[in-house]
């Protein structure tokens, strides 16, 4: 089978590899799509603590069963399903919370277990065991059942933050995660939801396809606190949401924020200078709260993938190009050069 294997920083190449022996405890896929994400880019482009080269990268993918173990229920030969790639090990003090996604030995396909990016994936059975496993109906496609995992990372940031109905809601960075918030703002009731982005690409695509209510260009000597205070009668967003890594949208967060109100950090920021340097002031007196959130459960997982099935949210506003593995690195370049959204995956051979 055909694997895209990562050998290092910016070190991608596909291989030829023997397809994967099923075990009495897993079973194998037979990956259909599988999307490039933020963090799959990242370790391309600088590393990762955990991964070791050469390793499959890969970890928003769905596709059909194509064997089980024997020790295997739940799912059999020819099902189409999504898988999430955390597996929390079901029994510590978080697990035993509902909080999966702080789990003490949690576990990720991708890092820990080859992952997506090749014809074939071996999946543990645990899978089963916590709920990670969803199974797709016929008329969803394979592409948009594979966004269920950046769906619901944003979906657990939005639990965390309570968007609420009649919010105005501030999201900084209209990447697919931050357009993923907007999605998800609106359907939980926000009066408005304003997108903002340093650079006009993706800001025209989300308009073009009415994902937001306002839209602002972040630039250097535009006057972006006079134009939310335009739409907030002064008062700020209730919340703001930074859907980026950039340490400056965090500090704007706190200044845009209305009194009471809300801040997500979604994302995490440069090891290197992961200090925001936060004005405490106006956290402490607007009684600010700076909230962050951090992957996704079991529960919420299937929630997204039901959200996307239903066409609730629409998936597939969000894939740009579709490519083959091979062209892998050139998806990555679209990526590096901001010329895309979501890009897919959709041919292994």
């Amino acid at each position: 089978m055909k694997v895209a294997v990562y050998n290092g920083i910016k070190n991608i190449t596909i291989e030829s590899r023997e397809k994967p022996v099923v075990g009495p405890d897993d079973f194998i896929l037979k990956v259909k799509a599988a999307a490039l994400c933020g963090s799959d880019l990242r370790t391309y482009l600088h590393g990762h603590p955990k991964i070791t080269p050469p390793q499959v990268l890969g970890h928003e993918f769905a596709g059909v069963v194509d064997s089980v173990g024997k020790n295997i229920k739940g799912v059999k030969v020819g099902d189409r399903v999504a898988v999430h790639p955390g597996i929390p090990c079901g029994h510590c003090y978080y697990c035993d919370r509902g909080e999966q996604n702080m789990c003490e030995s949690r576990k990720q396909i991708g890092i820990h277990y080859q992952g997506g990016f090749g014809e074939y994936v071996l999946i543990p059975g645990k899978t089963l065991e916590v709920g990670t496993v969803v199974k797709i109906p016929e008329d969803c496609s394979y592409e948009v059942a594979a966004l269920g995992d950046p769906l619901v990372s944003a979906m657990n940031g939005q639990e965390v933050v309570g968007t609420k109905m009649g919010d105005i809601v501030l999201i900084l960075g209209s990447g697919p995660i931050g357009i993923f918030h907007a999605m998800l703002s609106k359907l939980r009731g926000a009066q408005d939801v304003i997108l903002a982005n340093p650079s006009p690409g993706r800001l025209q695509y989300a308009k073009e396809h009415n994902i937001a209510d306002h839209y602002y260009c972040i630039n250097e000597g535009t006057d972006f606190r006079g134009y939310i205070d335009s739409l907030t009668d002064g008062r700020g967003a209730d919340v703001v949401i930074v859907a980026n890594t950039s340490v400056k949208s965090a500090c704007q967060a706190v200044e845009l924020v209305a009194k009471n109100g809300r801040v997500l950090l979604f994302a995490g920021f440069p090891k290197e200078a992961p200090q925001l340097g936060l004005d405490g002031n106006l956290i402490h007196y607007k009684q600010i709260r700076v909230m962050g959130s951090l992957g996704s459960t079991p529960r919420q997982y299937q929630m997204a993938e039901k959200l996307l099935f239903s066409k609730r949210i629409d998936g597939e506003l969000l894939i740009t190009h579709r490519i083959p593995l091979e062209k892998i690195n050139e998806g990555f370049q679209l990526m590096i050069d901001g010329k895309s959204l979501k890009v897919i995956i959709n041919k292994f051979d």
